[in-house]
């Protein structure tokens, strides 16, 4: 009887080997495309990346040109107009110099139209603020 037991036992465990080998063997297969498939994968994201970085260089390197062609230009411009401003500042400052003295008068005329404004405004908030009785009697009365 326990010869028919091992005989038995061997004969399953030969036939597990087996579904285990082949099983195995599936899985390996299986391993080898998903292997295959991944390296293509990565094959193209490779390529891919390059194409992008090569790409991302031109356009950064077209943009560094057209900013430096800008900032000449920008330059150029700035050097050409610096004289003709200069030289308008010091007629402006050579005209103010000759007409100092109608400068002043215009400058204190308008300092005393201001004052002048500023006193007439405070007077008629401070009359809206009186009360009847004290608009009556010119601020004597019921202030």
């Amino acid at each position: 009887m326990t010869q028919k037991k091992n005989a038995h036992t061997a004969r399953s465990t030969a036939v597990n080997a087996k579904a285990t080998a082949t099983k195995a063997k599936e899985t390996a297969e299986k391993a080898k495309d998903t292997a295959g498939k991944a390296e293509t994968t990565a094959k193209t994201a490779a390529a891919g990346a390059a194409t992008t970085a090569a790409h991302t260089a031109h356009v950064a390197a077209d943009k560094a040109q057209v900013a430096a062609g800008k900032a000449v230009t920008t330059g150029r411009t700035v050097a050409a107009e610096a004289p003709k401003k200069a030289a308008a500042a010091a007629g402006s400052a050579w005209m103010m110099i000759k007409a100092r003295k109608v400068l002043a008068a215009v400058a204190g005329a308008g300092a005393a139209a201001a004052g002048a404004t500023t006193a007439i405004v405070l007077r008629r908030r401070a009359a809206r603020r009186r009360r009847p009785l004290a608009r009556l009697t010119g601020g004597r009365l019921g202030s």
